[in-house]
């Protein structure tokens, strides 16, 4: 009964998992620049634990549940630094961090930038 109530948590825990990558991935890939394309690998780290927690309690074994436990904890203190990272050197590079995003409105006297008037 409870390995198999195990079993049941870890595939929803893995489905979850792959729904929230195929969701981040979808957003790196749609999304315009590369600051945006990172926001949107921040739910990687997220995703990649649930599949590897899922995975490991579907199988049951105390020393893979604590392998799994170290890897899923690697993951959420070295993914954000490299996003980070990452964030950082397409800030300090000005021609490559808004690449693809849309060009901002042009300021004039009679627009400061606001979206315009209703008609």
């Amino acid at each position: 009964m409870t390995a198999t109530l195990l079993q049941w948590v870890g595939e929803g825990l893995v489905a979850l998992g792959l729904l929230l990558l195929t969701g981040a991935v979808i957003g790196m890939y749609r999304l315009p620049s590369v600051l945006t394309r990172v926001h949107a690998a921040g739910a990687v780290p997220y995703g990649a634990v649930l599949v590897i927690l899922g995975a490991t309690l579907a199988t049951g074994e105390p020393k893979l549940m604590l392998r799994g436990l170290l890897v899923a904890a690697f993951l959420m203190l070295t993914v954000p630094s490299s996003a980070h990272a990452i964030a950082w050197l397409a800030e300090s590079r000005p021609d490559s961090a808004h690449e693809g995003a849309p060009p901002p409105p042009p300021v004039t006297p009679t627009n400061d930038g606001a979206a315009p008037p209703e008609p």
